[in-house]
């Protein structure tokens, strides 16, 4: 009996044992927009607001008219709102005609990746108001661009690039 007992014992020691020894897949990688690590001053208090579901952390795609899927692995590396809110103030800085003082409050509804028929692109909408003791003004959001290669990384870059201009528009506007 123990002969028999043995040899099952030392084969689901080394099964245990083996199991143990294997290393965990590697993480996904967590994202930055790549315009929210260049620093720019701007006399503008900016406020940004996201729509609740592109506040979770997770990269969004919207798959069709009525699916969203947030990304569990494939994250934004800090809060998407402070991201935007440095790039913002990046792009801006770097416009020579600003006003000196005021508030630019941009509310965020759509900063995602669409999968559709006609290819997958980048979307970004929402709208912004600025506000001054001398003016006000306000205008819509409204981006959209390809995305240029798979995955998140591209998906990542396009949305930087819609963001600095929406950066360049509201500059624009501003003038």
């Amino acid at each position: 009996m123990k002969s028999v007992l043995i040899p099952g014992l030392l084969a689901a020691l080394m099964t245990l044992l083996s199991a143990c020894s294997q290393t965990p897949p590697a993480p996904a990688p967590d994202y930055l927009l790549p315009g929210a690590s260049h620093s720019g001053h701007t006399p503008l208090r900016i406020h940004v607001t996201l729509a609740s579901y592109l506040d979770q952390g997770g990269i969004v795609l919207q798959l069709s008219d009525t699916e969203l899927h947030v990304a569990r692995q494939h994250r934004w590396a800090e809060p998407l709102g402070s991201q935007l809110q440095r790039a913002l103030a990046a792009t801006l800085a770097s416009q020579a005609t600003l006003p000196e003082q005021g508030k630019l409050a941009l509310q965020i509804s759509r900063f995602q990746g669409v999968q559709n028929a006609e290819g997958d692109v980048a979307r970004i909408t929402g709208t912004w108001q600025f506000t001054s003791d001398a003016q006000s003004r306000k205008g819509p959001i409204e981006w959209q661009g390809p995305i240029n290669g798979e995955g998140y990384a591209p998906l990542v870059e396009a949305l930087d690039q819609g963001w600095q201009d929406v950066g360049q528009a509201i500059g624009q506007a501003l003038k």
